[in-house]
């Protein structure tokens, strides 16, 4: 009868999975308060009088609102659009060698201007961005101080669409990138960014010396699926804008509104500044 034969095990290959590179925030960062009826925490930029349908029905456009006074975005034509009023000013920008349409983008801040250049000069993949518009500068909900004059959405078009879902997550990828392990060297410290929405996901910070992708992601508005199953189009319109699924949303907000809460009532106490001013 033979020996039984003994087989060897097989040895154990470990490879070494590398930790996940966590970008070091400062972690002492002091806000300014500033009285409620502070001008500098709500700022709701005043639309001019041919804003309007009644005084401007020819729809001109002033001097003033038909190149950017900061000299950072070159425009190229600019128009009143709607029927209603307050009409919305758009700027067609000058993008290489084509025209993007930019809606409110002459009411929001030049810190904000810069990030809509930058976005629209970056190699982007995919089918880029086709529209930007700033914040509405009319909006007084609460929320809203995120959109006054500090911030901008990129529209990039249907989420279903693999081109542009490759321009989303550019534009998600730039705004969240760092050269280094340190905030400081964040696209959005240096830029002023305090939130991104891209795809039903949040990144968000409560002040501007922070890394922005240190602050999520999270989900934007929670059961999605069930919001849009038998919606119609008005509401999955409204849902994609507010889940951000056809456009990515940067927020600049150079103050964030505190509230006191006593029961059901909520009352704004005041601004605490973010860092995030340029």
């Amino acid at each position: 009868m033979a020996p039984a034969t003994t087989v060897a095990a097989a040895p154990t290959t470990t490879i070494a999975v590398p930790t996940q590179t966590k970008v070091t925030d400062p972690g002492n960062y002091a806000p300014t308060y500033l009285a409620p009826n502070n001008a500098l925490g709500s700022p709701r930029p005043a639309l001019p009088a041919e804003a309007s349908t009644t005084s401007n029905a020819a729809r001109a456009v002033s001097n003033t609102y038909k190149t950017d006074s900061s000299g950072t975005l070159a425009v190229a034509s600019a128009e009143w659009v709607g029927t209603t009023t307050p009409m919305t000013l758009r700027w067609n920008l000058t993008v290489g060698t084509k025209t993007v349409p930019c809606d409110n983008c002459a009411f929001v801040s030049t810190a904000t201007k810069k990030v809509i250049k930058a976005v629209l000069a970056a190699k982007l993949d995919g089918s880029g961005v086709t529209a930007v518009r700033g914040f509405d500068p009319a909006a007084t909900g609460i929320g809203s101080f995120l959109g006054n004059g500090w911030g901008a959405e990129f529209i990039v078009g249907d989420p279903t669409n693999v081109d542009a879902a490759a321009t989303g997550n550019s534009i998600r990828d730039l705004v969240l990138g760092c050269t280094g392990a340190t905030a400081s060297t964040c696209f959005n410290v240096t830029s002023g960014v305090a939130e991104l929405r891209w795809k039903n996901q949040v990144w968000a910070t409560a002040d501007c010396v922070s890394a922005l992708q240190n602050g999520g992601p999270k989900l934007s508005v929670a059961d999605l699926s069930s919001k849009l199953k038998g919606a119609n189009a008005d509401t999955v319109t409204l849902v994609r804008q507010r889940a951000s699924l056809d456009r990515v949303a940067v927020a600049l907000p150079q103050y964030r509104p505190v509230f006191a809460t006593s029961g059901t009532a909520r009352a704004l106490t005041g601004f605490a500044s973010t860092g995030c001013a340029q």
